[in-house]
């Protein structure tokens, strides 16, 4: 018996999944339930296991990106099984994915390949190595020996950019030799690696989590004229409202954050100006009757490396602060431990994101907007500052805030309502739980 190890869809709105990582290696024997794939989708990592127990075949390549369904591995039982999948891996899987026997799939393996648009060479260890003629050429010219190449190409096969990448290594390391500082006749060894004359401490790879925030954030500045409206909060009354429900923490069973509570009134708000919580769709405005807001969440990857999550709080404007706080809690703990779903993280209608829990220093930002959601949020720190009120300057604490929003959706009058019904709330917070 085979089984097949594909692309699964993970939610509603998943099209297709980046293979980050293998935990088992090609002709490995796992286990059933045994991880096998780290899966990267647009929001998430996802482990993967094997469905039986028996001989792991890989069939796609780690860093390339595949469409929901697609098979990206196989686990044969038996031996015989696992030979008959490598003498030709994509008519396998294709015919496993029909439910055909190891037999008939081997004896549909037997037609003639010969008219592939690939070359054939030879490694070292005698196995044939499969590169396409433009690889092959581009390989020659710049004298390198494909048969020491790994192949990204479909079955392995070396194509051009496998080629252009091994050239770039090359570059780097002649660069990082010719830069190497000399001192009376003897090189000092250089500790880091060159790049562009400046030598490089360590190197993040734009790939994963980190490219699919790259993507997203450049879509969203290309297709949007977003314009950034920033406005100043007086914080007395919401910050009482706050250490009260702070101080009733040990009898509620949960600590009430400033991000639950502006969840809390964006909710309230987005209701009473509907244009906000909508998308372009196509050559349509779409309002939507759901709000589902979204809070953005810091997952530390390491010293150097962090990402974003924008966790959903569907239904927003029906639950009360308390069954937000909770809801929120339980996302940003599995958004932490990798554990949220796909659907957790879609099917958003508006955004907000706190940098206040970052700093306390005074500051703006400039949000950029949650695609395809027409607007976003931005909440800052609370800073004791000097303002006029009644005639007289006085020390109050003070947060900025920046609402960005679509300029194709709507035009300036919604945008400050909405900043309006804010102020309201927040300057008489205790009206907002009656």
């Amino acid at each position: 018996m085979i089984k097949n190890i594909f692309i699964p869809k993970l939610g509603m709105t998943m099209e297709k999944g980046r293979i980050a990582q293998w935990k088992a290696n090609d002709g490995d024997r796992v286990q059933a339930e045994q991880l096998v794939l780290i899966l990267e989708t647009e929001k998430v990592a996802h482990e993967i296991t094997a469905p039986i127990s028996g001989l792991l075949v890989v069939l796609g390549n780690a860093g390339d990106e595949y469409p929901c369904g697609t098979v990206v591995g196989v686990v044969a039982e038996t031996a015989q099984e696992y030979e008959a999948v490598k003498k030709n891996p994509a008519a396998f899987a294709a015919s496993a994915e029909h439910g055909l026997s190891a037999d008939e799939a081997e004896a549909l393996e037997q037609k003639d390949s010969s008219g592939s648009n690939s070359t054939r060479t030879t490694s070292p260890m005698g196995e044939r190595v499969k590169a396409s003629p433009l690889a092959r050429k581009l390989a020659k010219k710049h004298e390198l020996d494909v048969s020491v190449l790994t192949g990204s190409g479909p079955e392995g096969r070396i194509v051009k950019r496998d080629i252009e990448q091994a050239v770039e290594v090359q570059k780097q390391k002649e660069a990082a030799r010719e830069s190497a500082p000399v001192s009376k006749g003897v090189t000092v060894p250089v500790s880091a690696a060159v790049s562009s004359g400046k030598q490089v401490r360590s190197v993040i790879p734009l790939t994963g989590m980190r490219k699919r925030i790259a993507d997203n954030l450049h879509q969203s500045t290309s297709i949007t004229a977003r314009v950034s409206a920033m406005v100043e909060f007086e914080m007395t009354e919401l910050v009482k409202l706050r250490d009260h429900y702070v101080g009733k923490a040990p009898v509620l069973g949960f600590k009430v954050t400033y991000t639950d509570l502006f969840i809390y009134m964006a909710a309230k708000v987005l209701k009473a100006v509907p244009i906000v919580n909508s998308s372009i769709v196509g050559d349509e405005i779409k309002l939507w009757e759901d709000i589902n807001i979204g809070f953005a969440v810091s997952v530390l990857k390491s010293e150097d490396e962090s990402g974003l999550l924008v966790p959903v709080i569907r239904n927003a404007d029906k639950l009360t602060l308390g069954q937000i706080s909770k809801s929120r809690k339980g996302l940003v703990d599995k958004a932490r431990a990798g554990t949220i779903s796909m659907d957790e993280l879609t099917g958003g209608t508006f955004t907000i994101t706190n940098t206040g829990t970052f700093t306390s220093l005074w500051h703006i930002q400039t949000p950029i907007i949650n695609q395809p959601e027409a607007a976003i949020l931005g909440t800052s720190s609370i800073v004791d500052r000097p303002v006029v009120i009644n005639g007289e300057i006085v020390i109050r604490p003070i947060m900025p805030m920046s609402f960005a929003f679509d300029h194709r959706v709507m035009d300036g009058a919604p945008p400050a309502q909405f900043m309006g019904l804010m102020q309201q709330m927040i300057e008489d917070p205790w009206m907002i739980m009656i």
